[in-house]
């Protein structure tokens, strides 16, 4: 009998053992940490290493990091806030700016007041506060740009910056290294958009090398293959607009040096682009060395340039001196467009050479 009770007492430690371990979690069901909240933006770039946000963050739709809302005219910039640790329950946060931190950067010379400019109010809005749902542990909201005010003139080529910051959470801590949000907006490439080199697509015998449909018998001066060249840019014995030499082969325009003036010179050719946002460029020059002002010029709907005097002040095209090399325009539909060049050299010793010209569309153009 007293086998009998000490069997009993044996099997009801070990039921009554497992019972107690069947109650307890698995270490993996386990909270650990306490829950803090933070803006991951504040780190999503650097890794830690401070808190700038750039925008546009990238060049592919995989990594923009902001939305065109064109019927607004805004472009809304992503941010959020979310909480670590194992907390699921509902909170809020205050959004604010803070003008004091950017100036701290100027003052320290951490950022360059040349380049970098604090973001006025009038370019943006931003919600004062927002509530994240029981069960949810993050959510977002925008820093919403005007696109009119950023496309001003006195901001091309300037990054704008704004500190945003989250305060007076309702529920949780603040994880203070990571509550602050520097968005650093580049201008240029946001409203420009990221370049695509679209020469070869679009331009035949764009250079690196050029090539020559005939050449003067002394082999230096020839005229470009795929251009059309007008009589007063054939200027070396019936040849020109292509020239080979201690420069290497380029595309190449000079009056002087034993040469005559080069009046009203044309080189262009005509190419039909679809709908969208262009530049086309003939720089980097290997010689500038124009005294009269030249032209890049960009004319929509024509097969031809229009003459030297019918440049300045023309509507209906595209153009700029030499001096700046590029000329951008934007096409609302497929269009039949002429690029080249167009020089009056009246003075001696001018002229011109580039190793290549360059087209390129904006995809991302606002």
């Amino acid at each position: 009998m007293k086998f009998k009770n000490t069997l009993w007492f044996a099997v009801a430690v070990i039921v009554s053992a497992l019972q107690i371990s069947s109650c307890k979690k698995d270490a993996s069901q386990l909270s650990y940490g306490f829950s803090m909240i933070y803006m991951p933006q504040s780190i999503l770039k650097s890794g830690g290493v401070n808190n700038n946000y750039p925008v546009p963050s990238g060049t592919d739709s995989s990594t923009y990091n902001y939305v065109v809302d064109q019927t607004k005219g805004k472009v809304n910039v992503i941010l959020g806030v979310s909480v670590s640790g194992p907390g699921k329950d509902g909170y809020g946060v205050d959004i604010k700016t803070n003008s004091d931190t950017v100036r701290q950067l100027f003052t320290s010379g951490v950022i360059d007041t040349v380049t970098y400019k604090l973001m006025p109010d009038a370019m943006y809005t931003l919600p004062s506060h927002i509530d994240i749902a029981s069960g949810s542990t993050a959510g977002t909201f925008y820093l919403s740009i005007d696109l009119a005010t950023i496309k001003k003139a006195q901001y091309t080529g300037k990054k704008m910056v704004l500190a945003v910051s989250i305060a007076n959470p309702s529920k949780y801590a603040l994880n203070k290294a990571l509550a602050t949000t520097i968005v650093i907006i580049d201008v240029d490439a946001l409203v420009i958009g990221p370049a695509n080199d679209i020469t070869s697509k679009y331009i035949q015998n764009p250079g690196n090398n050029f090539i020559a449909s005939s050449m003067d018998a002394g082999g230096r001066w020839g005229t470009l293959a795929s251009w059309t060249t007008n009589a007063a840019a054939l200027s070396h014995n019936g040849k020109g607009g292509y020239a080979t030499d201690g420069d290497g082969i380029n595309m190449d325009l000079e009056s002087g040096w034993g040469s005559p003036q080069i009046l009203n010179g044309k080189i262009y050719q005509t190419i039909t682009l679809p709908a969208g946002s262009y530049t086309f460029d003939i720089a980097p020059f290997v010689w500038q060395g124009t005294k009269d002002v030249a032209y890049v010029v960009v004319a929509p709907n024509s097969t031809s340039l229009p003459d030297y005097s019918a440049i300045p002040g023309n509507t209906g095209i595209n153009y700029a001196p030499f001096t700046n090399s590029a000329v951008s325009f934007k096409l609302t539909a497929s269009t039949q467009v002429t690029v080249g060049v167009v020089v009056n050299y009246t003075q001696d010793q001018q002229g011109f050479k580039t190793h290549g010209v360059h087209l390129y569309n904006y995809p991302k153009h606002l």
